[in-house]
């Protein structure tokens, strides 16, 4: 396991017992990772790592500590008063050129690089950070303690701060290990869910503990408030706009090649998620030409024949992942296939999901545990994803003549509709009603209604805005929306916290920012949706995937999850007998056309996820006891 915790505290006796009872409460961590501690007078930080991870390296400083060992024999031997000390979960792409830049050695390692970077930039040292990053660093000199993540929060960090005592750390879990009680819950955030309003990427499950936003950096210091600053926003590169479209691809094939090349590195097995869509199927095929074939496990979701009776359409995409593998040329034998789960029931699943992710979120990936579970198995050190194409490189270009309107582009306007007539103009009309009722989708506040599971007696009705599908009057400015919007941290740090538990590194080529911001700065013309949805990314694929996988329908009528109605159906049937606590008041009373029946089936995922807030919330509820009469007898 990857990650970090650290305490901030100017009370030694409580800084003390905070950091001991997280070492007490986490013997887990003691035992599957090294842990480096470093305890000066006001602070104590600890990383963790995959034991193997630090015997192939021979990192001899990383040793590790007993969950009882005292406080004053685990202090770090370094001379605190001039050393800066550093933890972090971290990832260059561009180290060889901070090396160049920084006069360091090219063999110099993440945290020797970023330690100069801050010395050298200050504040202003993640700005010239390329790659997934999050780390915190103690100067002794400047008495500041300085927090970073990456530009789109790929790698995660929390912090709580009360009365006195500031935690950091790479998952709430770990937060709340060091606390000596149950964090109050966030109301706002638990209303929101409620409601089915996307999330704030700042907030969380618990009140006091807060998400440190993608792309920004914290200063704490001893005399100072916290102060937390962006410092990177996509904005266009410089790109020469009379090349011609090919060159364009090609650039952008080169740039997705090192994307996934600088993710590789020294990793000996390589896993890759594989659904059958264009963006999966791009990674593999180029994984099978930048590094040994041999190496790399492939993992896809499939049908059996007792999940298959639960599927409307009864199709997966089990033909198309066959067709990449043998045009690939990857072995089969390292393909595997997961036709279902490895919970016993919803209620070990919702356990799981407490211990992983802490509490309670929609955007809750648990769904990927057990791929990564089955690619520990296989040894895979890290695990590639076709995220988050949609938002970025592969979305379908349908707004691109947004641009056109807004900008006043009078023959870029008399280019739409030559290429699509009837139907461009009434594109055009359509562009000014999004405008007037300020969202591009406008039969969604509807669809909303029937989902809101808010008590229209709670103070958060009226105060809470609902920003989903909102209009952005140019392409550009919807593009640079879905490439940073929250989910894709939200997703990601989700996944990758899965995968974290076995040692496994998630990563997203696709969410490179090099890659993006080429995207973000190319003529609008690229997107153009003709012949074809998806253009950009299709033709881009030329050479690299068989046109019967590069031109395929977006919607085949399979799911990613294959078996995704079978869980739902599953989950609905274990939770039909469940009784909502509703400990907050924030939840509407369960009324009788609530029921899991045939009738409303479209809202059997909202109910599904109500429950399972409201369990997770009882085990969190201060004044009650974990409800056992919940609990099948063999958890």
């Amino acid at each position: 396991m990857r990650g970090y915790i650290g305490v901030f505290c100017q009370d030694v006796a409580l800084l003390k017992q905070t950091w001991e009872r997280h070492l007490k409460s986490r013997d887990d961590l003691m035992k599957m990772s090294a842990h480096r501690p470093f305890i000066i007078p006001g602070l104590c930080m600890a990383e963790f790592r995959p034991l193997s991870d630090l015997w192939e390296r021979s990192q001899a400083i990383y040793k590790p500590v007993k969950a009882n060992s005292d406080l004053d024999e685990i202090i770090w031997t370094m001379d605190s008063e001039v050393a800066l000390l550093f933890v972090g979960w971290c990832r260059l792409d561009n180290k060889e050129a901070l090396c160049n830049h920084l006069q360091l050695p090219p063999d110099t390692g993440e945290t020797e690089v970023i330690m100069r970077a801050w010395q050298t930039w200050g504040s202003h040292c993640p700005e010239h950070f390329i790659g997934d990053f999050s780390f915190a660093l103690w100067d002794p000199i400047r008495q500041q303690l300085f927090m970073a993540k990456d530009q789109l929060g790929i790698r995660p960090l929390f912090y709580y701060q009360h009365d006195g005592l500031f935690i950091f750390a790479t998952t709430i879990g770990l937060i709340k290990s060091a606390l000596d009680h149950v964090p109050a819950l966030n109301e706002y955030y638990i209303a929101r869910e409620l409601r089915n309003y996307p999330p704030s990427v700042e907030e969380t499950f618990f009140r006091e503990i807060r998400r440190l936003s993608p792309a920004h950096y914290l200063i704490y210091g001893k005399d100072q408030p916290i102060e937390i600053k962006r410092y990177w926003e996509l904005t266009e590169m410089k790109l020469e706009q009379h090349l011609r479209d090919e060159e364009y691809l090609t650039m952008l094939r080169n740039q997705l090649s090192e994307s996934i090349l600088c993710r590789i590195r020294d990793k000996k097995t390589i896993g890759c998620q594989l659904s059958g869509g264009m963006d999966s199927s791009v990674i593999a095929v180029l994984l099978s030409r930048l590094t040994d074939r041999n190496s790399i496990h492939t993992y896809s979701f499939v049908l059996n024949e007792k999940t298959r009776a639960f599927s409307e359409r009864g199709i997966d995409e089990k033909e198309t992942q066959q067709l990449i593998l043998d045009y690939a040329g990857l072995d089969r034998s390292n393909h595997h296939e997961i036709e279902e789960f490895h919970y016993r029931s919803v209620f070990e699943q919702m356990h799981t999901q407490i211990r992983v992710m802490g509490g309670y979120a929609r955007t809750d990936c648990i769904w990927q545990d057990t791929l990564f579970k089955k690619a520990a198995e296989a040894g895979v050190e890290v695990s590639f994803s076709g995220f988050p194409g949609d938002e970025g490189i592969s979305n379908p270009g349908v707004m691109y003549y947004f641009d056109y309107i807004f900008h006043l582009n009078i023959f870029g306007i008399l280019t739409h509709l030559w290429h699509f007539r009837l139907g461009g103009i009434r594109q055009i009309l359509n562009y000014f009603r999004f405008a007037f009722s300020g969202t591009y989708l406008p039969g969604y506040k509807a669809i909303q209604k029937t989902r809101d599971r808010l008590n229209p007696d709670s103070t958060y009705t009226k105060t809470l805005k609902d920003d989903s599908f909102k209009f952005y009057p140019s392409f550009k400015k919807w593009l640079k929306n879905q490439m940073c919007r929250p989910n894709i941290c939200l997703r990601s740090e989700s996944e990758g916290a899965y995968a974290n538990q076995y040692g496994i590194e998630t990563v997203y080529p696709l969410a490179d920012i090099r890659l993006l911001q080429m995207v973000y700065s190319l003529p609008v013309r690229l997107f153009r949706p003709k012949p074809y949805t998806r253009a950009l990314f299709r033709n881009l694929c030329k050479g690299i995937l068989p046109d019967k996988v590069r031109l395929q329908s977006k919607f085949s009528g399979a799911m990613t999850l294959a078996f995704a109605e079978y869980w739902k159906k599953t989950e609905a049937q274990e939770l039909g007998d469940y009784k909502l606590k509703n400990h907050t008041g924030l939840m509407t009373e369960p009324e009788e056309n609530d029921k899991f029946n045939e009738d409303s089936e479209s809202l059997i995922n909202v109910l599904i996820n109500v429950r399972k807030m409201d369990y997770i919330i009882e085990q969190h509820w201060p004044v009650s006891k974990a409800s056992s009469e919940n609990v099948p007898e063999k958890m």
